[in-house]
């Protein structure tokens, strides 16, 4: 067996060293290639066929028609609507509750660290089981919530089977859940901002309103901004509670778009079409994002 050349050996491991911040990074660029490039590149491929899961040679070119769908379909703007509309109240009443229990914290309960804990615990939670959790709340027989409800003398309810509380109850599921980290953020930004302007403003003797709409609504901005993107971001892929809770009834009231696209590719096997809609979500969301940030941008 032939021996390598020091010589050689030591040019490998010149190379290496002069090329370490390439090297040290690349097993993760691969992963991140293999994980959201490739699958991006191979959906907007298939979203231009009609595409045969059963035998994808099969597979025809049927360009711009899967799109074209989207103006005729139903079920679709069904689905659009409710995921938009889930998307604005869930999001609106986290950010609210979040940026007031960071507030609130903040200002009377710094040193109450197991509370703290306790407000962080439903993020902690697995979504699968915060959902299975939910929906044995909701059983309109046994549940927890209507017992309370026929205590109190009230009139029980079929939540997640009625049409017009079905979408409340997995609002209710969301805010419950993820409060707490539009809470988190906030308490973070709220610890991060400069105490001189407000010392400033004591001696001016700005009440707590002008204090919070001067300094802290406007330090707190760019904070803002992540919070606001990374829940919408995250709202408009629900699946997994309208999955295990309501499997998008009743009747479609609660269907979105991340569940009719299983639905589409997973029970129909219409490929094609499901990788459209997809394409779509990709689309609404980063023309969101990205005029979130410009607006974001403009204001400062």
């Amino acid at each position: 067996m032939r021996a390598t050349p020091p010589t050689q050996g030591l040019a490998v491991e010149r190379w290496a060293e002069n090329n370490l911040r390439w090297l040290l990074p690349a097993p993760t660029v691969l992963v991140l290639l293999a994980l959201t490039v490739f699958p991006t590149i191979y959906m907007v491929t298939v979203a231009f066929q009609a595409f045969n899961p059963a035998d994808p040679a099969a597979s025809a070119f049927v360009g711009l028609a899967n799109f074209g769908r989207l103006f005729t379909d139903d079920k679709f703007h069904n689905a659009l609507g409710n995921t938009l509309l889930f998307t604005a109240v869930s999001v609106s009443v986290e950010f609210g509750l979040g940026l007031g229990f960071a507030l609130l914290v903040d200002r009377y309960v710094q040193r109450l660290t197991f509370i703290k804990t306790v407000l962080l615990l439903p993020m902690m939670l697995p979504p699968i089981a915060v959902a299975i959790v939910w929906k044995l709340m909701y059983q309109p027989q046994f549940g927890v919530i209507n017992d309370l409800l026929i205590r109190l003398g009230l009139e029980p309810s079929l939540w997640v089977s009625g049409h017009g509380t079905a979408m409340l109850s997995l609002i209710v599921i969301d805010i419950w859940e993820w409060t707490p980290f539009v809470f988190l953020m906030c308490l973070a930004g709220l610890a991060g901002l400069p105490s001189e302007p407000y010392e400033a403003a004591e001696i001016d003797g700005a009440g707590a309103w002008q204090k919070f709409r001067d300094l802290t609504w406007p330090f707190l901005r760019p904070v803002v901004t992540i919070i606001i993107l990374l829940r919408m971001m995250d709202a408009v892929r629900l699946f997994d509670t309208v999955f295990i809770v309501t499997y998008g009834g009743p009747a479609g009231a609660t269907e979105t778009l991340s569940y009719y696209i299983y639905k589409v590719a997973f029970r129909f096997f219409d490929i094609g079409y499901a990788a459209a809609i997809s394409l779509f979500m990709l689309a609404l969301t980063v023309g969101f994002s990205t005029w979130l940030i410009k607006r974001m941008r403009l204001e400062d």
